[in-house]
């Protein structure tokens, strides 16, 4: 009774902003209690962010060597509660995001306050998260009753999704949520009647031996994202950012067969109508929009448009931002007629934003690239390389850019985000950005028009 009545106490208690209202109570271990399952029950009653510091503290205030705990034993515990802010940051409609991808493993622990603290030392202001990875897992526990049906969030890493959010809005930092859309795994995997049928035979259709692919025109499969989307927003997040908001690549495409008939409804009107419903959705709720798109898209080749179903045109009046995915490493050897695309990253990051600038300005839409972060083919990998891609970007008319690792490892990074901002970056030739003339001039940007 007494840790009850001090619990109610506690969350009721009014509490200015920043300021920690601090109760004394004593608990009684229960029957298959651990440290670590009592803390998880207090946590959302305390300024921990996660539940193993709490399980320290609880283990400093009662003298414990060890996890060892009693049925009966009786624990002390100074629980504290601190107001959250509870809103997103309001940022102006020309807001320039300059940013850091981060897994949700790494968002619910410790070190993500590390990290945000160092990327705004840096000169940083957005944190890109995952709200649902490729592989169907949820990075929150949900309440939407498929991804209950799948297990979606059984084992989601961020434990406190509000601490999350008030401990980076506390920061000024803009938080990103990163939805993946039509690869799930997991999805496809529990809901095979999600996923494409073989035009070859018996069975479902599989990108290289495995379903990771559920049918983006089917209604469920839509359903459950538009409920996820609108689950987040209500979280408190500032954007939302689909990715793999489009139709397969990879794997023998022929042989896939969706529900609807691409020669009667082509696959960009698929895209582009989900879309819109995702608009429809955040919009009376003052949360902003973005997608990703491949890196090629910029270069609006019909072909690419038939097979992964984005046709800018009609898909960027529905964006705030568009995050083309512009990794000098992605683009193939002799891309362009160049030999080694990945040797070039301020040429590709000029080019492609360039390239996408236009028709986003027509449509007041911000060209905000994915910068590589990551040593993937580079034969020198540091901080000049990331430095030439953010000149690159910058020079192309691109309004704020993204940092991608998939390990979160950003110590090159940071560095080269810090270089950039303060002016004091070391720079590459002019003449050794761009790439040896092939009977053009290189060193004029192309635009949507030539």
């Amino acid at each position: 009774m007494v840790f009850l009545v001090c619990l109610i106490f506690c969350f009721l208690a009014p509490a200015l902003e920043a300021q920690v209202a601090v109760r004394d109570t004593v608990l009684t271990v229960r029957p298959g209690d651990s440290l670590l399952a009592i803390a998880h029950r207090l946590l959302r009653y305390s300024t921990e962010y996660t539940a193993g510091e709490l399980v320290d503290r609880i283990k400093r205030e009662n003298g414990l060597q060890g996890d060892a705990i009693q049925m009966g034993q009786l624990l002390d515990v100074s629980l504290s509660y601190a107001e959250l802010l509870d809103q997103p940051v309001i940022r102006g409609t020309n807001f320039a995001a300059r940013g850091i991808y981060i897994t949700a493993a790494l968002a619910g622990s410790r070190r993500m306050l590390t990290l945000a603290d160092a990327l705004v030392a840096a000169g940083g202001n957005t944190v890109v998260f995952d709200v649902k990875d490729r592989y169907g897992n949820l990075g929150y526990a949900s309440s939407v009753p498929l991804a209950l049906e799948i297990g979606a969030g059984q084992r989601a890493p961020i434990a406190q999704p509000a601490k999350m959010l008030d401990a980076l809005h506390r920061r000024n930092i803009h938080v990103v949520a990163r939805l993946t859309c039509f690869y799930d795994a997991r999805l496809a995997r529990q809901r095979p009647d999600f996923v494409p049928f073989s035009r070859e035979g018996p069975g479902l259709w599989s990108e290289r031996g495995k379903s990771n692919w559920v049918d983006p025109s089917l209604p469920q499969v839509q359903e459950y994202l538009l409920a996820i989307v609108r689950e987040v927003a209500e979280l408190g997040v500032d954007e939302i950012q689909l990715d793999y908001v489009r139709f397969p690549t990879e794997g023998n495409l022929a042989d896939a067969v969706f529900a609807f008939d691409p020669a009667v409804v082509p696959k960009d009107r698929i895209i582009t109508d989900f879309v819109t419903e995702v608009e429809r959705v955040l919009e009376p709720m003052g949360v902003l929009l973005s997608a990703d798109i491949f890196g090629v898209a910029a270069w609006g080749r019909e072909a690419d448009r038939r097979t992964i179903g984005q046709h800018l045109p009609d898909l960027l009046p529905h964006l705030d931002a568009v995050s083309p995915m512009l990794y000098p490493s992605h683009f193939e050897d002799g891309f362009e007629r160049i030999d080694r695309p990945v040797d070039y990253p301020y040429y590709f990051l000029l080019q492609g934003c360039q390239r996408l600038q236009k028709l986003a300005t027509e449509h007041d839409v911000l060209v905000r690239p994915w910068i590589q972060s990551f040593d993937y083919r580079v034969t020198d990998f540091d901080s000049l390389y990331v430095t030439e891609q953010l000149h690159g970007a910058e020079d192309g008319g691109a309004r704020g850019w993204l940092l991608w690792n998939p390990a979160s490892l950003y110590e090159i990074g940071f560095a080269a985000i810090k270089g950039f901002t303060d002016s004091t970056a070391a720079t590459v030739p002019v003449k050794l950005r761009f790439p040896k003339s092939l009977g053009m001039d290189l060193t004029r940007p192309t635009s949507v028009a030539d």
